[in-house]
């Protein structure tokens, strides 16, 4: 079994569902009393949101390019950043680093594909939905057409991302904005929503959602798990 590495606290709430998911697939494959070889490192999320805000993604890819060396320097055989909008820096993080990555559009985006869906509507923070780094590799890589939030939704959206959700918090009307903002994607097209950002699936349910739902983090580790596991 291969260690995992994972690159946490970006924020702290979904790295707990990376860890519960990652050891419950690992317990799903293998039976019995068996769990995940993992290493958790994490910096400071205060300083990476600030740099993120300021646009130096460079410092970002700084930040966790050191800690996936820490990780390496652990015994990880590849690692994961458990969060979306930090792939921003990707390129910055893996000139850092030459320990191997999963990048985390691509489980989701094979999920997609396998369930023959051709147009997605993407939620995340506004990094994600206005940049480039993800869209951009669903579209050239994988050949989605996908559509981002407008108007009020966007801002509502990225609001309580980093109002509420990065510090645990969860409000029945915060669901009720996204629920209406789901609905405004799939009205325009959307055959299934991307959650964008790992902690989405803390505040939404497949119910909540007239189209399927792709939770970036939970098809993120289970990847994960599939690659510790292979031979």
């Amino acid at each position: 079994m291969k260690k995992i590495g994972i690159i946490g606290g970006l924020a702290w709430p979904s790295t707990v569902t990376y860890y519960r998911i990652i050891n419950e697939e690992t317990a799903r494959r293998l039976g019995g009393n068996h769990c995940a070889r993992l290493a958790v490192s994490q910096t400071d999320f205060d300083e990476v949101e600030r740099s993120q805000a300021a646009g130096d993604w460079q410092h970002v890819g700084e930040l966790l390019g050191a800690e996936a060396n820490s990780l390496k320097a652990a015994g990880a055989d590849f690692f994961i950043m458990a969060c979306n909008t930090v792939h921003a820096a990707y390129p910055y993080i893996m000139r850092k680093t030459d320990l191997p990555n999963i990048h985390i559009v691509d489980p989701a985006a094979g999920v997609i594909k396998a369930r023959g869906f051709g147009t997605v509507g993407l939620i995340g923070s506004a990094y994600t939905m206005d940049g480039e780094f993800f869209k951009g590799r669903l579209r050239e890589k994988y050949g989605l057409t996908v559509l981002v939030p407008e108007g009020d939704d966007r801002g509502n959206i990225h609001s309580a991302l980093y109002g509420e959700l990065v510090r645990g918090v969860v409000l029945p009307e915060t669901r009720e904005k996204f629920v209406a903002a789901i609905e405004n994607l799939a009205a325009r097209g959307a055959q299934a929503i991307i959650l964008g950002c790992t902690e989405f699936g803390l505040l939404l349910k497949p119910e909540d959602s007239p189209v399927p739902l792709i939770d970036t983090a939970a098809e993120h580790a289970r990847a994960a798990a599939a690659m510790a596991l292979e031979d």
